[in-house]
């Protein structure tokens, strides 16, 4: 048996058109999944788990409860309204091996070796086997690619549903005449991919812009029946979605604004906010990515060249101007869901280079001069994969742009905000009638077992909501429903009516775009430090 890569829009050079053994297109992919599988499934259970996991699998036991998520905001159900098939897969991972922060996570190292099974297929597919394997092991190895395999949120989920739709809709241009089932199969996988996370949205415009630099010699190939049908349902998808959305969050009175107002995209050139390089020096910046990301700069010359490289070297190119100028709550994880378009796009580029300079050898017949280009290759080579991963190599990052200031998902090792050790701490010391006051709610009832009673905001900062249904005229979180004390006076006052008031100060970092200069150094000298980890603080108030 054999496979042989063929493209359809190019003829490939002869190193390209070879036969391969599948047995050794098999045993490659064997090796690739397996080393990829080996780095992220000791870490799954590592850290604590962040504020957006444990806010999901709030929802998660809600789809175990009633079959679809939600979570009580005090008495308010509130469905979710976006990532809103996140849940369903970690349910099922839940389901079946008891609720854990691995089973919690395993469905992102599913989904992320899915996106290495694909890298590798499509590479073999469009540029042969070397672009395949060096694809492969930059994806494998990938510090950050590593951080979000391990990670309870959206990103691996949406990265897989992407990579498929984008291979799909590439399928969908050679067709000269669109098989319906095929439009439809398309609609499927990009509201798959939409309702796992909204930026996906982004794929419709850029993909737009794809379809017209590859059919501008025959636009009218855009007006097919077929076309129009998938055109249609994707409108559908997105109104519904959205009507959605507002008619679940039009009964709740909130005040502040955050994420989850944002619906639809914005002209960043018309708000003080825009950045419009954030993205592009957060992520070519990262230390990761200083090697890789020169490598794909300068091919830029192969892009060019090769039709098939342009499809997804310009995929991840329009999609991060999109981000940059239309999606203006800057986060540099953003981009992960269309990292699959870099890695082939520069495993692709270092293949090129690799025939590219091959040939130059054998035709300029020096010895001395072959010795040194394949030296220099190697060592490009051995220096791009290497770099990938922040055990292996260094670097300083130039990124890090932004109001959201340290990193922890492009270096192994770095730890995140640590609920899990304050909150087994509170948990063991308790007691019936002491008064919880929490900055991470939803942790801290996941770790300890235990509902606050309280969050402390006195800077406006996270939307908190008021509740129509209990005569208490306290704003509510926006996580439990727990009373909002809403300035030192409130924080006071709590603590005088109780003998043992308990405050999870976590984030610790970030109490102070929460709470006031004279409210924090008040907590700093009235409560006690019982134990505090990374980025975490857990005080107790005592009469």
């Amino acid at each position: 048996m054999s496979y042989q890569g063929v493209s359809q829009w190019t003829k490939w050079p002869r190193l390209r058109d070879q036969v391969y053994s599948l047995p050794v297109i098999l045993l490659i992919a064997t090796a690739l999944i397996t080393l990829s599988f080996s780095l992220r499934i000791g870490g799954l259970d590592a850290r604590a788990l962040t504020i957006d996991e444990a806010t999901i699998a709030s929802f998660v036991e809600g789809v175990l409860d009633k079959g679809y998520p939600h979570i009580f905001v005090s008495t308010m159900e509130v469905p979710l309204a976006t990532y809103e098939l996140v849940p369903y897969f970690l349910a099922l991972s839940v389901k079946l091996g008891g609720f854990s922060e691995f089973t919690l996570r395993l469905p992102a190292l599913l989904f992320s070796t899915g996106v290495l099974g694909l890298i590798f297929w499509i590479s073999l597919r469009r540029f042969g086997l070397a672009a395949a394997i060096i694809a492969g092991l930059l994806y494998s190895l990938s510090s950050w690619s590593i951080y979000w395999s391990q990670n309870a949120f959206h990103p691996a989920q949406t990265q897989f549903f992407t990579l498929l739709t984008a291979t799909a809709v590439y399928h969908l241009i050679q067709q000269e005449r669109v098989r319906l089932r095929f439009a439809l199969l398309v609609w499927a996988l990009f509201s798959v991919t939409y309702l796992s996370w909204e930026g996906s949205g982004f794929l419709l415009p850029v993909m737009a812009v794809i379809v017209l630099i590859f059919k501008r010699n025959n636009l009218v190939w855009i007006f097919q029946r077929n076309l129009w049908v998938m055109y249609l349902l994707v409108i559908l998808t997105l109104v519904a979605q959205g009507v959605r959305r507002v008619v679940l969050q039009q009964p709740h009175l909130m005040l502040g604004s955050g994420k989850g107002d944002v619906s639809l995209p914005q002209l960043g050139f018309l708000k003080d906010s825009w950045e419009p390089g954030f993205y592009f020096i957060n992520f070519f910046g990262m230390e990761t990515h200083l090697i890789t990301g020169a490598v794909f700069l300068l091919g830029a010359y192969y892009a060019w060249k090769r039709p098939t490289l342009r499809f997804y070297y310009l995929v991840f190119l329009i999609t991060l101007l999109c981000l940059s100028n239309f999606l203006l709550f800057y986060n540099a994880h953003y981009v992960f869901f269309i990292y699959p378009f870099f890695i082939i796009s520069v495993g692709a580029i270092l293949a090129f280079l690799i025939e590219d300079v091959t040939r130059l050898t054998i035709r300029v017949k020096a010895p001395a001069a072959a010795a040194i280009a394949s030296f220099n290759l190697a060592a490009l080579l051995l220096m791009a994969v290497m770099s990938m991963n922040s055990n292996l190599i260094h670097f300083y990052s130039i990124g890090n742009l932004g109001h959201l200031g340290f990193r922890s998902d492009y270096r192994d090792g770095f730890a995140g905000v640590d609920y899990r050790k304050v909150s087994a701490t509170l948990k063991q010391g308790y007691r019936e009638g002491d008064k919880v006051i929490s900055m991470a709610p939803m942790p801290t009832k996941l770790y300890a077992g235990i509902t606050p009673d309280y969050f402390l905001q006195t800077i406006t900062d996270r939307k908190i909501v008021y509740d129509r249904n209990l005569d208490s005229p306290f704003y509510r979180d926006k996580f439990l429903g727990t009373v909002v004390l809403r300035s030192g006076r409130e924080l006071q006052d709590v603590l005088n009516q109780n003998n043992r008031v308990w405050l999870v100060a976590s984030p610790w970092n970030a109490m102070t775009l929460v709470i006031d200069a004279d409210t924090l150094q008040f907590v700093q000298h009235s409560m006690r430090v019982v134990d505090e980890s990374y980025d975490a603080i857990l005080f107790l108030w005592q009469k």
